[in-house]
């Protein structure tokens, strides 16, 4: 199963708002236990004044209204803000509004202990700005839960001389806008999160930018290009700074391991060529002079000689293939002649359909021609008899060459896909001597390809056989 990629700035922004988060219901709770806070605390601010503007509003209205009209008025107030309202006296029986079971925790809220008041209902006035408020209450209670909420309004009963309770029953907190708009809140919200975000975005687009060119740089030294490193005066005074630091130690390690190796590969079949070319030359005396029964056993020796001298021959080559752009100087050329003069001295006996159009290169030609010579001699060695087809193609921006070979032969294991350009890789299939090269032919092709500041890929072929695909700049 293929795991999502998951970008380290999604990551941390994400986390940035899970911390936003609990910090904020830490806080709510560490405030409500050491000041004991219950809901009342919202009676000093927005729900609280909009309470007793409800109240007021209330008063006014059924101060203007005979008293039988009060529920229908209530019941429309109601319908309109998706609650329930209802008027109980000062001992917390219900005068209007439908019936509405008042839970225990309730009760005590609406009982008024003030002395009667000898007046009787008069319409409400405007209250001066300072007045004191109007006693008040909300909680949440009952089996199911719902938020209660209480105002005492300016209106005296004519029964008991007592002011009425204005009580608001909701299943949420907001109640219909009546209590609480929550558009401040999602504002408050918002703007949090935005401040987090600019504050932190910076500071994450640094990481993760540095992480970025470090991982485009680990990637080039994978690819064998031991001297990419990071732009000077990029690296950072942290553990990051420390990471790029021991990556160029390890690029610079790689370098010399590699070069060590090569330079002793190359070394060693430099010195064997000479010794090949001097039992090359005894044998070719011997043959002059050997009898009939001998003649077979020295042409056996010769062939094992000629095998062992190409395979010399291709370590040199490919020891020297990294160095090519300081031996050779880039060229003009028109890709559809080169691969046609490739196509007459590697595959001149196979069915080539070579379809490219006029392309003009500007390359290391030899170092193409090589290429393309190693990989047109696989596909005439692994798919004999079959057709091998040639395309090119260029982008819309003209800026990149794509070059496909494909041949109909057998092809190769898939899981041998990307070891096929390693040095001295054969898959098992490949693996004997009538058929089987040295295992350097595409290793020098890649090579030579890099050089020419390319890459190639190999890809199985739809319906059978091998495709290998070049990219170069053009």
């Amino acid at each position: 199963m293929k795991r999502i990629r998951r970008p380290l700035y999604s990551q941390i922004l994400v986390w940035l708002l899970v911390n936003l988060l609990i910090l904020g219901l830490l806080g709510f709770a560490f405030l409500s236990a050491q000041f004991r806070l219950g809901m009342d605390w919202m009676l000093s601010g927005e729900p609280g004044e909009r309470l007793s503007a409800l109240g007021d509003k209330v008063s006014y209205e059924l101060s203007r209204l005979p008293e039988p009209e009060w529920d229908a008025w209530l019941n429309e107030l109601a319908q309109a803000h998706g609650v329930t309202l209802a008027l109980f006296s000062g001992e917390a029986q219900q005068l209007h509004g439908p019936n509405v079971p008042v839970p225990e925790a309730v009760k005590p809220k609406l009982v008024d202990r003030r002395p009667p008041q000898e007046r009787p209902p008069r319409p409400m006035q405007r209250r001066p700005a300072d007045a004191p408020a109007k006693p008040r209450f909300i909680l949440r209670a009952g089996d199911p839960a719902y938020y209660w909420a209480g105002v005492q309004l300016d209106l005296i009963s004519a029964q008991t001389k007592r002011s009425q309770t204005l009580v608001i029953r909701s299943s949420g907190l907001a109640a219909g806008g009546l209590l609480l708009d929550p558009w401040p809140w999602v504002w408050m919200l918002a703007a949090a999160v935005v401040v987090s975000v600019v504050i932190w975005l910076p500071f994450v687009h640094r990481l993760t930018r540095f992480i970025q060119r470090l991982n485009g740089v680990a990637g080039r030294i994978a690819e064998g290009r031991f001297h990419e490193r990071l732009e000077p005066g990029s690296t950072r005074p942290d553990e990051l700074g420390e990471l790029s630091v021991s990556i160029h130690a390890m690029a610079d390690q790689l370098g010399d391991y590699v070069s060590q190796q090569k330079r002793i590969t190359a070394d060693v079949a430099h010195e064997l060529c000479s010794p090949i070319a001097r039992m090359q030359m005894a044998i070719g005396v011997l043959g002059q002079r050997s009898t009939s029964d001998q003649a077979p056993y020295l042409e056996k020796l010769d062939r094992e000689l000629q095998h062992m001298a190409r395979l010399v021959e291709e370590v040199l080559v490919f020891s020297k293939a990294e160095t090519l752009p300081e031996r050779e100087k880039p060229e003009s050329f028109e890709l559809g002649d080169l691969l046609k003069q490739v196509i007459a001295r590697e595959a001149a006996e196979a069915t080539v359909n070579l379809s490219v159009p006029l392309i003009q290169l500007h390359t290391l030609r030899q170092a193409l021609d090589r290429a393309l010579g190693n990989i047109l001699r696989n596909a005439v060695r692994y798919a004999p008899g079959s057709a091998i087809d040639i395309t090119a193609e260029q982008d819309a921006t003209y800026l990149t060459l794509t070059l496909a070979i494909e041949d109909r032969g057998p092809g190769v294991p898939e899981v041998a896909l990307t070891r096929l350009f390693e040095p001295f890789y054969r898959p098992e299939s490949a693996r004997n001597r009538n058929t089987g090269g040295s295992g350097l032919g595409l290793a020098i092709a890649k090579r030579c390809i890099v050089a020419c500041g390319g890459g190639i890929d190999a890809s199985l072929r739809a319906g059978g056989g091998l495709r290998i695909r070049i990219n170069l700049p053009s």
